[in-house]
């Protein structure tokens, strides 16, 4: 069953595959967008991209793989993956997968609350240095 893109806080990139003489193409559209700056390509000619999608810290969380010849336009989305997966069909992407950053499908855990440091003042209780 394919994650629904607003289930998770942890779904947070878009993975699309396309052809690559679609590419530039894509890629512009992508940029148009808004999109530019969160985005990246990797390209299957440089090596396996699911291996490459790996040392990105990448987990793709539903479907295969993509092939390890592939030319991928991943976007950094948190909160609108569900906008980049349907420009990436209207694209024409072969396949719109999501992803997250490595570890569990779970969402990020709430900052501890504030330290509070145990300062006395005073010399309640504490030897002075004469």
């Amino acid at each position: 069953m394919r994650p629904d893109p607003a289930s998770s806080a942890a779904i947070d990139h878009v993975v699309g595959t396309f052809p690559r003489a679609e590419l530039s193409a894509a890629l512009a559209a992508t940029h148009r967008a808004g999109f530019g700056p969160q985005t990246r390509v990797f390209d299957g000619a440089r090596g396996d991209t699911a291996r490459q999608l790996e040392r990105a810290g990448l987990r793709v969380l539903d479907g295969a793989p993509p092939p390890a010849d592939a030319v991928l336009i991943v976007v950094t989305a948190p909160g609108r993956t569900r906008i980049v997966a349907e420009l990436f069909q209207r694209l024409g992407a072969a396949a719109v997968l999501l992803a997250a950053r490595g570890g569990d499908d779970q969402p990020v855990a709430a900052p501890p609350a504030a330290l509070q440091p145990d300062i006395r003042i005073g010399d309640a209780g504490v030897a002075s240095e004469s």
